[in-house]
């Protein structure tokens, strides 16, 4: 009897978890035209304050996610005034060159990102980055070049020794250990720490803040292992946000990533892939986070399955066949006790089972996905 009255008891419970989450999944629409009269009120409520919006995606690979995007792209630039954005790009590059070429190919070269960029053109959005990685086509040709007119016309002293290797570390990238000696990068750290001290330097905040961000680059592509790399760059990323958004305070931003790197807590098991974690910690209250994953993928198998299981995020779903937007946020507010609450889900970060909820102000669910395409 006793077993009867435990189970009931259970069943009741999941099923209160399932009704209270229901009542925060809100259903949208088709991808080329997402967003419900329902969804954007959520929006509307929760943008109030907010000067930045991070659109992340589970994987670099899914071109469906993009499209998803750059829906939501449409709605915070026609509806709430969002004329910038910022990609998990090259900061140097695009500060000086708002140019989609600067971006990473996976998004300047993918079919599925075309309609965004002719958005962003067509309605005036500035395109900016944020990644201390420079691999842009305008760093490649131009880093070594500015700073020396930069020093130059500042009558700052320098050696072409400076000049020479910092052109190498842009241009070698991951292959630096092999091209470059342990004595110059100790040279170049040093010299750039010389730089930093200059008071010419210290009084133009966009050369102190570029100096700073390429200093990271060296330890970076030089690091023993992914992990200490990943690290160093998600705490830069999370400066140069931060650079972009204080030096111009008037503006909103909308900042594209992955979803891995806008988690808006530091935890140990994402090992160093914390830039929305620090980014939060510099500026409190300003963000809201939306992650995006696809449910069907081609090697993806028993999705029915897993959306049976009381411990998977589809669960919570009404169906696998459409696509949803879950109201974290709300949820969190109304149950708090859904903020420490672990489920497997899809979203790619280096834990599938975690408090998801927590994470991210809004999940977004796209059922059918497809790989991203590119242009010929």
């Amino acid at each position: 009897m006793k077993k009867i009255i435990y189970i009931i008891f259970l069943m009741c419970g999941i099923n209160s978890l399932l009704a209270q989450v229901e009542q925060h999944v809100y259903e949208l629409i088709a991808i080329n035209n997402l967003l419900t009269k329902q969804v954007k009120e959520v929006l509307d409520k929760n943008l109030v304050y907010k000067k930045v919006v991070f659109l992340g995606e589970s994987e670099h690979h899914i071109g469906s996610e993009f499209l998803v995007k750059t829906e939501f792209v449409k709605y915070l630039v026609v509806e709430k005034g969002y004329k910038d954005i910022a990609f998990e790009s090259d900061f140097f590059g695009l500060l000086f060159e708002h140019d989609k070429k600067n971006i990473l190919s996976i998004w300047s070269h993918s079919v599925q990102c075309q309609e965004l960029f002719e958005f962003l053109e067509k309605n005036n959005v500035t395109i900016w980055g944020f990644d201390n990685q420079m691999f842009s086509p305008y760093a490649y040709f131009n880093f070594s070049k500015n700073l020396e007119e930069f020093l130059n016309e500042n009558k700052i002293g320098y050696d072409k020794r400076l000049i020479e290797l910092s052109d190498l570390v842009v241009k070698s990238r991951f292959k630096l250990k092999k091209k470059v000696s342990k004595k110059d990068l100790e040279y170049l750290t040093v010299t750039i720490d010389r730089l930093l001290s200059n008071i010419k330097i210290q009084s133009n905040s966009m050369w102190n803040h570029i100096l700073k961000s390429f200093k990271t680059t060296i330890p970076m592509l030089t690091a023993k292992n992914d992990i200490e790399g990943i690290a160093i760059r998600d705490a830069q990323m999370a400066k140069n946000l931060d650079f972009l958004i204080k030096t111009m305070p008037d503006k909103k931003f909308i900042v594209w990533l992955a979803n891995a790197h806008m988690t808006k807590y530091e935890y140990d098991f994402m090992k160093g892939q914390t830039m929305g974690g620090q980014f939060v910690k510099l500026n409190p209250e300003i963000s809201y986070h939306i992650a995006v994953s696809t449910i069907y993928m081609p090697y993806r198998s028993g999705i029915e399955k897993l959306s049976e299981d009381k411990e998977n995020l589809l669960h919570f779903l009404p169906s696998v066949k459409n696509n949803y937007f879950i109201d974290s946020k709300q949820l969190i507010v109304d149950y708090p006790e859904f903020s420490e609450k672990e489920y497997h889900g899809m979203f790619n970060l280096r834990k599938n089972k975690t408090n998801w909820f927590k994470h991210f102000d809004a999940l977004v669910f796209i059922s059918k996905g497809e790989k991203v395409k590119f242009l010929e």
